[in-house]
């Protein structure tokens, strides 16, 4: 009996502790220091993969009415194609690449379409809708297999429908749930 139970734990073990070098399309809910976001992840390759976000993001603004300094939320459509560059390596140094973890380049393209804006003014808030592509350079860390961590960063250029243009900076800070996901097979 001991010799069974001994077999079956080390197996459940090594099966557990596998790792899969293909991605793995997710489902997922992001929370971040400033909004949420519901999440789609596709595999195109073994190296690149579609990342795809609806979510409301929140800032600060100051109003024009009466001065004070208001808090504003909208929401946001993303589309990020994204290259990860260093699976493979990850994998022969014995580190994890579950939920699609590694580090990657990306190009985000954003548009605040200004559907669901709400703000702590009880008057109706408006802001410029705007288009945004912004190049990225990212890490996404698994956390106990049901968790991510991602953290990128990029400057790109944003442009409004009143075609005011600018530099703007991407920065995300995101721990993700994750609500499904399935294994790709080349």
């Amino acid at each position: 009996m001991k010799h069974t139970i001994l077999t079956f734990t080390l197996l459940f073990a090594i099966i557990s502790y596998s790792q899969n070098s293909n991605f793995e399309t997710a489902v997922s809910f992001k929370i971040g220091a400033i909004g949420g976001w519901l999440a789609v992840e596709v595999p195109l390759s073994d190296k690149f993969m579609l990342n795809a976000e609806f979510g409301q993001e929140g800032g600060i603004y100051k109003n024009t009415r009466n001065g004070d300094t208001e808090f504003i939320f909208t929401n946001t459509l993303s589309l990020e194609p994204r290259y990860f560059y260093n699976r493979l390596s990850r994998k022969e140094k014995g580190k994890s690449i579950n939920l699609n973890s590694g580090n990657y380049i990306g190009l985000e393209f954003m548009r605040v379409p200004d559907w669901l804006t709400v703000g702590t003014d009880e008057r109706d808030v408006q802001i410029e809708q705007s288009f945004a592509i912004i190049p990225k350079l990212g890490m996404k860390r698994a956390i106990a297999n049901i968790m991510t961590f991602e953290l990128a960063g990029g400057i790109g250029y944003q442009f409004n429908d009143k075609l005011k243009n600018s530099l703007t900076i991407g920065l995300d800070l995101r721990i993700g749930v994750l609500l499904f996901y399935n294994r790709y097979n080349k």
